[in-house]
Parts: C-alpha cells; structure tokens; sequence
C-alpha cells in the first residue's frame, strides 16, 4: 500500500509512476515467426540490414546505359550518337563495359555495365543498326538507383516495437530477412460480474448483458500486435473473482480484468491487488473521462502487470486504450512512444469538456473538420463510425468549432 496513489491521477503521471515503480523495461524471451505471418505483430528487437540493396547499380527505366558524358549536348535538333556495345540480360551480372561512345540496351531493373552511369529513357533514343541517336542529355547516375541507395550493411530497418504490416513486411522481403523477433509475452483477460453472459448467448433473461469487452480487449490486442488468452467471467464474489485472477497471473505476462462498473467489484479487486508482492497496487483511479476507475498494479520480481478497467464498453476500451497499452509497450520497450499516430484538425461542431479532467470522446473525420460521435449506452454505434479518439487535455474545458482538436488515429 505504500506506493499506491490514493487520489485520482492524472493519465501520463500515473503511466510514468508505474513505469519508475515496475522498474520498466523488463528483460523478456522472445521467439520467431516466418515474416510471411508476422502482419500485425511488433518486433522485439531493431531489424538489421544484413546486406547493402541494391547491391549493384541498376537501372529504374527500360532505355539504354550509358557513359553520361557521351549524351552532353544532345537534343532534338542535335542528337549524339553511340555504338551498341550488346544488351544487359536480366538477372546477370553484365558480362562487357561500356568504352568511349558506346551504350548497352538495359532493362527496368537491369545492372549496369562497368563503364556506365546513366540511362536515357527508350523514348529519348532511337535505335538503327547497331547505332543509337540521343535526342536529350543525362546527367550522372539519372534514371538509376545506385549501390546501397535503399539500405547499406548495418542500418536499422526497423526499430524495436515497430509493427509490422504491408510496407515493412516488403522491406523485409528485400532485405532477404526470413523470420522477425517477436516479444514472447501473453495479455489474460478476464471479465466480472453476476449481469454477464457469453458474448454468443442468443436470448437474454431481464437485466443480463453480453460480454462485450472480453470481445474488444482480445480484437484490439491482436491488432496492436499481441496475444492474449480470455479466462472466463468470474462473478460478483471476492473469491470467483480471486481465483480466475490468480490463474491467469500464473499463465500470463499481463491480466486485464474488466467490469469494475459497481463498487462492491471495484473493492473486490483493489483489495485483491493490494495482496500482492511489492509494489502490488500503484494506481486507484486516473484523472480522466471515460475510465477514471482504472486499476493498475504490479509485481516487480514476478514481473506481473495487471489492470482494473472499468465494465462499461466504451470506459472500458478507454482505459486500455490510453492507459495500458502504452504500459505495455513500456513494460517491452521502455518507452510508450509510437502508441498512437495523432493529428490536429479543426472542429466541425464544439465539444464540451469538464475543466481539469482530460476527456475523450470517438471522432469522425469529414471533409476535414473532425466530427465528435456521442457515446449513448455502449460503444458499438460510436466506435463503429469513429477514425480515432479525439483527446481534450485537462487544461482545455471546451473546444469551439473551428478550433483543432487532438485525434488519436486507429
């Protein structure tokens, strides 16, 4: 209990707090996918070119290589001529180079001959019995991507947590890199409360609802690049809701357990937290709308971190959104930089906050203006047509139309 911070927090003090508490990063194993099914994922550790691409000069047009000296002056009305001194055949290290006033047939992607620095485009030239006209000049190393331009041997092609999707995958295809580091942890996710039911159950009895955050917990931490296992709902009693927690404890990395919408569940899972090894329960709300019930402890020599989220969907998602998942990338990587993408547009209508709580609220983008969407009762309506979260720090009680707002991107 001594390092819990009894009143409510404010967002990024409460990450920073548990960052210093928990002593982030921590050391963990990781393991190896083939980059083919890596699309999603993040990487544990910086990616290493392990070659300079390309490896020879070669050529971005179909046309002709040639010395660009030899092409200085030519125009329409003065074309230079040059001997064909044979053609660049693809996937072959050319075999001849390229004397004074000579030029080689190459291909887009061909290498150049030793000799040339240049390629005059097949529209700039005309062929005509071994000789070629030029009708415009080049200058060195036009129209080719010379050794080592994309990469060189050594440089990072990618940084530690970078998530892998269609441009870093093919980066990596060209790279020849066959297998990418991913970090070998698990998020368990548990759901409280008497109210709820399997998220597939067709008919409702009065007053029972379906497990929706179970749903958007484990969705969202598979896009953000991880793996997660749910261990069921556990009910509105303190031992239901111990047992499941410490079983997905001892299998997991990191628990989420949502549903601390009534105070009876709240108390449960605090006292819960409390329990356990140094430094256990570090925050007991953050200063923030949606998601000020949000839990967060940890178990520095276990290496556990666990969170209280709230049972509202759209609170629910909130809090893992802003609070721990750039815990988790910390806890990984020490930073929670690169979290989210954020852009700064202005308000299609104004936005009303309360001063001194940071408040967010899903955003949609028209016609570049952003567009708040009111939460109602869940999330499903809001989310489903929002781009992003917009974030109104505690400072700034309202937001007019025409002023930007902050929108945290999907």
């Amino acid at each position: 209990m001594a390092g819990v911070l009894q009143d409510l927090t404010p967002r990024e003090e409460g990450i920073a707090a548990v960052s210093r508490a928990l002593a982030f990063p921590w050391a963990f194993g990781e393991r190896t996918l083939p980059f083919e099914e890596a699309a999603g994922r993040r990487i544990m550790r910086p990616i290493i070119a392990p070659e300079d691409f390309p490896p020879y000069d070669r050529s971005t047009r179909d046309g002709y290589a040639v010395r660009s000296v030899d092409s200085h002056g030519a125009t329409p009305a003065n074309p230079v001529f040059l001997r064909e001194a044979g053609e660049v055949v693809m996937g072959r290290l050319p075999t001849f180079a390229l004397g004074s006033t000579e030029c080689a047939l190459i291909h887009t992607g061909g290498i150049l001959p030793s000799g040339a620095d240049a390629v005059v485009m097949t529209e700039d030239a005309e062929a005509t019995k071994g000789w070629l006209e030029i009708r415009r000049a080049v200058q060195r190393m036009e129209n080719v991507l010379s050794a080592g331009e994309e990469f060189r041997a050594g440089d990072v092609l990618l940084p530690a947590g970078r998530r892998l999707d269609f441009r870093t995958l093919g980066l990596l295809a060209m790279a020849g890199i066959g297998s990418v580091p991913l970090p070998d942890i698990t998020v368990g996710i548990v759901s409280t409360g008497d109210e709820i039911v399997p998220a597939g159950t067709a008919r409702l009895r009065p007053g029972q609802f379906r497990d929706v955050n179970s749903v958007l917990l484990a969705s969202s931490l598979r896009e953000e690049g991880y793996t997660s296992r749910f261990f069921g709902i556990a009910g509105d009693d303190r031992e239901s809701l111990r047992s499941v927690l410490f079983r997905a404890m001892d299998e997991c990395d990191v628990v989420l357990v949502s549903g601390e919408s009534s105070v009876s569940m709240r108390d449960h899972s605090s006292s819960i937290m409390e329990e356990l090894p140094a430094p256990g329960l570090l925050v007991r709300g953050i200063l923030m709308s949606p998601g000020k019930p949000t839990l967060i402890a940890g178990m520095a020599r276990e290496r556990k971190l666990l969170f209280g989220l709230p049972g509202h969907p759209f609170s629910c998602f909130v809090s893992w959104y802003a609070v721990a998942l750039p815990l988790l990338n910390a806890m990984i990587w020490g930073s929670a930089e690169g979290t989210w993408t954020s852009v700064h547009l202005p308000a299609a209508e104004t936005i009303f906050a309360q001063a001194g709580v940071e408040e967010f609220t899903p955003g949609r983008i028209e016609k570049g203006r952003v567009v708040p969407l009111p939460v109602k009762s869940g999330f499903a309506g809001a989310l489903t047509h929002a781009h992003g979260l917009c974030r109104l720090p505690a400072s700034q009680e309202t937001v007019r139309a025409g002023e930007e707002v902050e929108l945290w991107l999907w």
